[in-house]
């Protein structure tokens, strides 16, 4: 009877073993498939912050620009006379110092040019254009779409404003921006290949777009004048095909205040998908080796159980090897998913805390992105380094802080270059989230002066609202990172309460400078 129940038993013990590797397989399908899905919602979102602060600084060259064509314009009309009995002179002396990419004109009640920085412009009719029908038909202000210009050929678009004499129409002032003058938003952004930075009217029109397209554009119809606009005048969206190229792109907008005029920031996402991609495909590599180690202890483990009774003793044997692969296997998957799950309780933080590390990681990317610019892997010149670390992290914090740098030429060695960045990282991290509380305008100044011997002198000021008295002993995580990392650096520091708070500190910056004399003894005991 004993003999009868054996096969049945196998059976089961193989049945159990089948779904156990069905269970670890869909366990892990499960748990990649939500990393996959986290990842690709992050990286979404980092795409639209980007967009949304590429436009932001889009739109203040936008504002910029309308500021000086009406600043210009209404200079031009107060100048022009009663009767438009203008002095040349005092015309050309009111347009000097324009920027190389602004012209201006002055059209008279017949569409006739009687005054232009632009050569040979008296001989071009502009009665059917309608920044001139626009101020002819009452319009006191007007900003036009892209135009071609039919001087040069090249794409401009214009600010006009009408001119009035005793009640009626006199003519018109215009004032042309050359549509290139995106290309060097574009290039200030450092946007990668296949993005885009445009001006357009908030009716659609297009006034300028870099790259170039080859004539204008109306936008009229487009779901960011019809849905993404009327709902706010700024944000960012996903956009499967451009009305210009039919490129995929994720747009950032915003509405220019006080202006027709709504700025777009268009980044590429082919790399960035691709990127994520490879980021996937590489942790799929190395987790499938534990899958495939999984499934082939489990079909060995079938295979024991199904050896015939005469081989029990060696089976014994080879469970007992079995077993410990199992565990091994478990344990190698439970590490797994443990660094899975810590992944995922990074996602839920509080927004200071996710800034604050946004920040410490915005200074390490850029410490990093300045060696490999600079191939430079031994000693990195402080003079260059420390503004991109501390530019960083303001921008990570987004504010209009203004940052001071006096810093000389002294090296930093590679064992040194990390603790730098941490510690003004975390120096001007606390000057941005305390300093300017009360909503006055931060000014933060860094110095460095070179001691000699390796050794430095690190100072980072600011303006703002000082700070109490401190502990002996800090208790929170940015004292005592600030208190590690100068330790790590051989230094002393202090804090000063001087019209604002002011750091000093005495630090090595390369190895040798451990052992030089410091320039100053302890001051500070937190």
């Amino acid at each position: 009877m004993a003999e009868e129940h054996k096969p049945v038993r196998e059976v089961r013990a193989a049945t159990v073993a089948i779904a156990l590797l069905l269970l670890c397989f869909f366990a892990f399908a499960g748990v990649f498939a939500y990393f996959v899905v986290t990842a690709i919602e992050q990286t979404g979102q980092r795409l639209e912050e980007r967009a949304e602060s590429s436009a932001r600084v889009v739109a203040t060259n936008a504002v910029w620009m309308a500021q000086v064509a009406e600043q210009t314009l209404r200079r031009m009309d107060a100048v022009l006379g009663s009767e438009l009995d203008f002095n040349r002179e005092t015309l050309e002396a009111a347009v000097r110092g324009l920027p190389a990419e602004v012209n201006v004109y002055i059209i008279d009640q017949t569409a006739h040019t009687i005054f232009s920085t632009v050569g040979d412009a008296e001989r071009v009719d502009v009665s059917d254009r309608d920044y001139f029908k626009a101020a002819q038909a009452g319009l006191t202000f007007y900003t036009s779409g892209l135009l071609i210009s039919r001087i040069t050929g090249e794409q401009i678009f214009v600010f006009s404003r009408r001119v009035q004499r005793q009640g009626e129409f006199a003519g018109a002032v215009m004032v042309s921006f050359n549509g290139a003058v995106t290309k060097e938003f574009f290039e200030a952004l450092e946007f990668e290949e296949g993005s885009t930075v445009s001006l357009i009217r908030r009716d659609g029109a297009l006034m300028a777009r870099y790259p170039a397209p080859d004539g204008p554009v109306d936008l009229s119809e487009h779901p960011l004048i019809t849905e993404h606009l009327p709902q706010a005048d700024f944000g960012a969206y996903f956009s499967d095909t451009s009305p210009i190229d039919g490129l995929s792109r994720v747009v950032g907008y915003r509405a220019v205040p006080g202006t027709d005029i709504v700025a777009l920031a268009s980044i590429a996402t082919n790399s960035t998908w691709s990127s994520l991609k490879n980021a996937i495909v590489a942790v799929f590599i190395i987790v499938a080796p534990i899958i495939l180690a999984l499934a082939a202890a489990g079909l060995y483990v079938i295979r024991l159980l199904r050896r015939d009774a005469k081989r029990r003793a060696e089976l014994e044997a080879a469970n007992e090897t079995n077993v410990m692969l199992f565990r091994e296997i478990h344990h190698r998957v439970k590490n797994n998913l443990q660094s899975v799950q810590s992944l995922v309780r990074m996602q839920d933080m509080p927004r200071n805390a996710k800034i604050d590390l946004q920040s410490r990681l915005s200074a390490m990317a850029a410490m990093h992105e300045h060696i490999y610019r600079h191939d430079r892997y031994e000693d990195i010149d402080a003079h260059d380094l420390i503004p991109v670390v501390v530019n960083e992290v303001v921008h990570a914090y987004g504010t209009n802080t203004e940052v001071r740098y006096d810093v000389d030429h002294v090296a930093v060695d590679r064992d040194h270059i990390t603790p730098l960045s941490l510690l003004l990282s975390e120096l001007v991290t606390n000057a941005l989230k305390y300093a300017f509380s009360d909503g006055r305008e931060g000014i933060i100044t860094v110095a460095v002066r070179d001691q000699g011997h390796g050794r430095c002198s690190l100072s980072v000021s600011d303006n703002g609202v000082g700070f109490g008295a401190l502990p002996e002993m800090p208790t929170s995580m940015g004292l005592r990172l600030i208190r590690g990392v100068v330790s790590q650096m051989g230094g002393t520091y202090e804090f000063v309460n001087d019209n604002g708070t002011r750091f000093e500190a005495d630090l090595a910056l390369a190895s040798g400078g451990h052992h030089a004399p410091q320039s100053k003894p302890v001051a500070s005991p937190a």
